[in-house]
């Protein structure tokens, strides 16, 4: 079978030599709207994953490009992003481009919502972006905390270093984290398991809202977190072009110290890139004093001052190759993580507690891009993931290797897609996905079984664009395959099975879909509106999880746990999404309203009842209908050619229609205001800027039946930076000053919040320095 499909693979590839043997250049300049060159631009073509910077006069290059056609984004601080769609079909394309001055963060193109390139404008989800510029600034201690900001998403946070996102009140495994079209897997069902990816090499964060089963499979009902890295750059003449960057990150609130090196080369047809970074923290320091909160038994009063241990450290390295010619392109690329983390426990119960984890990941990829000819393109991918996750219940089990927790998770996944575009309006993607997963739970303790896993998934998504509207429209057919292994979960003092797990296998199936329509009466405003399907499996956690749960100290029972013969439904999810988009020179917004209904969604209930060995309450999971209901906005103004203000937030209702009570973890309301001020040069420094701000977060009022109420708060935060012109590059510079005030209070999605404050002020300074040679 493997010789079989390596056979065919490499017939394709040999017709695809034959029927589409020719590649031409594009060229050009970068101009202001005087026409006068811009230096230093960043543009990128979105289909093929390939990046170029303009010199000091403007000027840039893309060789060997296939005929074809392409999304062409370009981007400069100082300026509105621009896509232009660009057809390659002559010897040599010349294309100038002009920007617009402006301080408004246009978004332009969006890549996770489709299995192509669409100009945002066409897309019929909502989807934000952020950009290279705006993350060197906002860069945090993980994926969750740098993005919790943008409307609709909240970070479910486990100290300073682990972080979940939420997509309107979704969270654990109903949020999809993608990086690069694959997805992310690293044990998400667990409270105190964030996702093990890098904060460097990225290009830019795409996060959807709604259900994204249509691309992705299963999972993901609430939203999608999509991690895009930088692209491989590549010379445009016969010379070797050497180009890469330096980061250096610092965080006064934890002493937390980052720094990373990329570096590349780039031939005309060959790119090859790696990078190395190492971040490390201490603990973390919450203001001084006492705070009074609420708990679920009543009132209570905490002690500021630093969180005995709270620190971490990571590595993260990796390396990417690739290939672009007549055939189109291929890139392979490996990642390893590497990360130590200390977590905080409640110091009533111990105030010498040391419990600690250890993470090791390692990704393989290889992507393929083959362009049979104008209307067809094939794209294969593969990728296999390898991590291990120990836990130890304190520093000395750590040193001595005593592990409380030890699960070993191997992932292979399988993509292969068939892109057409049928004419100049019809586009679309045909395709199948496989994954093929194992776990083995090593140690004494076992939350979830050994098992092995398989599901594959076939799919079809047509895109019609017209000059007033675009419909597109898809369906997927999903099949999962969970074989349970016989895992014995307890023993007695003798070493005899008290608790075994009896080996059995389950089957999932789901039928999928989404059907949306954008309608554009003006350029610069679209009404779009999404109705969409999406599905989620059981975990293997709330099938089989029986006994005490240490990250959230509870004793829980899972499905399955608490009847052999019940027969989980996966959950499914019904969101509609209406939203719009106004662009202008001097204002930009969005607006969304979404309902989100959930069949068959799991839960923890509480039993009332106590487990007489560890004293924990008895939690029961179950499932029942859920819905979401609420609606985010972003309005960004500049009255002045200087000046920029932002106005965004969320609301989010959710609601068990069992107990018609609240969801745990829904996140408050958040709103927040923004005033940024922007000189274009002073003296040698570029786009200096100072920044203002503040976020206002509601009283967690309604809440699930086991939580307690969490008080409302308002931060504030200052900031300034520029950018320095280094050689043939653009360095920047970031200060800036969380939490100003030094506010004592706790947030509603702490994981501490009953026995710690959040972070307190903190002097934050992020620096980047690209350069090419």
């Amino acid at each position: 079978m493997k010789k079989s499909a390596f056979i065919i693979l490499a017939l394709l590839i040999s017709k695809s030599t034959l029927l589409y043997s020719q590649t031409f250049d594009l060229s050009g300049t970068i101009l202001d709207e005087n026409e006068k060159p811009i230096s230093f631009a960043n543009l990128s073509l979105q289909e093929i994953s390939i990046s170029s910077i303009c010199d000091n006069k403007g000027r840039y290059s893309f060789s060997s490009l296939p005929e074809g056609t392409y999304h062409l984004h370009v981007s400069h601080t100082g300026y509105q992003n621009k896509t232009l769609i660009v057809m390659i079909n002559n010897e040599e394309s010349s294309l100038n481009i002009i920007l617009e001055k402006s301080l408004i963060e246009t978004q332009t193109i969006d890549v996770t919502s489709s299995f192509n390139p669409t100009s945002i404008s066409n897309s019929t989800f909502s989807v934000t972006s952020i950009e290279t510029r705006t993350l060197s600034r906002i860069r945090n201690g993980n994926i969750s905390s740098t993005i919790q900001n943008i409307p609709g998403i909240n970070n479910l946070s486990t100290g300073g270093s682990i972080g979940k996102p939420v997509i309107r009140g979704l969270t654990y495994q109903c949020v999809l984290i993608v990086h690069d079209g694959v997805k992310h897997e690293s044990q998400l069902w667990g409270d105190e398991h964030g996702p093990e990816i890098s904060l460097f090499d990225i290009d830019r964060i795409e996060i959807l809202r709604g259900p994204a089963s249509l691309k992705y499979g299963a999972d993901g009902i609430g939203g999608v977190v999509n991690i895009i890295t930088k692209p491989l750059q590549f010379s445009g003449n016969n010379k070797i072009i050497s180009y890469g960057n330096i980061d250096l990150n610092g965080f006064s609130v934890n002493n937390e110290g980052v720094g990373n090196l990329l570096f590349g080369l780039g031939t005309k047809n060959f790119g090859l890139k790696g990078y190395s970074g190492y971040r490390r923290s201490n603990d973390i320091n919450t203001p001084d004093g006492q705070l009074t909160i609420n708990t679920p038994d009543g009132q209570k009063t905490i002690q500021g001052g630093k969180l005995f241990n709270s620190g971490d450290e990571e590595f993260q390295a990796g390396v990417t190759m690739g290939l672009k010619g007549k055939f189109g392109n291929l890139s392979a690329s490996y990642e390893n993580f590497t990360r130590k983390l200390q977590l905080h426990d409640d110091p009533e119960e111990d105030p010498t507690a040391t419990p600690n984890q250890k993470i090791l990941t390692n990704h393989f990829e290889l992507k393929t891009n083959i362009r049979f000819n104008k209307q067809f393109q094939l794209e294969p991918i593969v990728s296999y993931e390898q991590q291990s996750r120990k836990e130890f219940e304190s520093i000395q089990a750590l040193e001595e290797d005593k592990q409380a927790l030890n699960l070993n998770l191997k992932v292979f996944q399988g993509d292969l897609r068939l892109h057409h575009n049928i004419s100049g309006n019809i586009a679309g993607t045909f395709g199948g996905s496989v994954i093929i997963n194992s776990n083995r739970s090593l140690a004494e303790e076992k939350l979830i079984p050994n098992y092995n896993g398989n599901s594959f998934g076939i799919y079809l998504l047509e895109k019609y664009e017209k000059k007033y509207f675009t419909v597109s429209g898809g369906i997927r057919f999903d099949s999962k395959n969970l074989n349970i292994k016989e895992t014995v979960f307890e023993m007695d003092e003798n070493g005899d099975p008290l608790k075994v797990i009896d080996p059995r296998i389950l089957n999932f199936n789901s039928v999928t879909g989404s059907l949306g329509m954008v309608y554009k009466p003006d350029t610069d405003i679209d009404v779009y509106a999404n109705i969409g399907r999406g599905w989620r499996p059981p975990s293997e956690f709330e099938l089989f999880v029986d006994g005490v749960h240490e990250g959230t100290n509870r004793f829980d029972k899972g499905l399955i746990t608490l009847d052999s013969n019940y027969k989980a439904n996966p959950e499914e999810s019904f969101n509609i999404d209406v939203g719009t988009r106004i662009r202008g020179k001097f204002f930009n917004g969005e607006f969304s309203f979404f309902r989100n209904l959930v069949n068959h969604f799991i839960y923890p209930s509480p039993t009332g009842d106590v487990d007489s060995s560890s004293g924990l309450q008895i939690f029961d999971i179950k499932q029942d209908q859920s819905s979401f209901i609420g609606f985010e906005y972003n309005m960004q103004f500049q009255p002045a050619s200087w000046m920029l203000l932002t106005v965004k937030g969320d609301y989010v209702n959710t609601k068990n229609k069992e107990t018609n009570d609240p969801l745990p973890f829904t996140p408050p309301s958040k709103n927040l205001l923004e005033l940024k001020i922007q000189k274009e040069s002073i003296g040698k420094f570029y786009n200096a800027y100072l920044i203002l701000g503040s976020k206002i977060v509601s009283a967690a009022i309604r809440v699930d039946p086991l939580e307690a109420v969490t008080d409302g708060y308002t931060l504030f935060n200052a900031g300034f930076g520029f950018d320095y012109i280094i050689s043939r590059s653009v360095a920047s510079v970031d200060f800036s000053i969380s939490n100003l005030t030094d506010k004592k209070y706790v947030d509603h999605l702490s994981r501490y919040r009953y026995y710690a404050m959040n972070p307190g002020r903190s002097y934050n300074l992020n620096i980047t320095v690209p350069f090419q040679f």
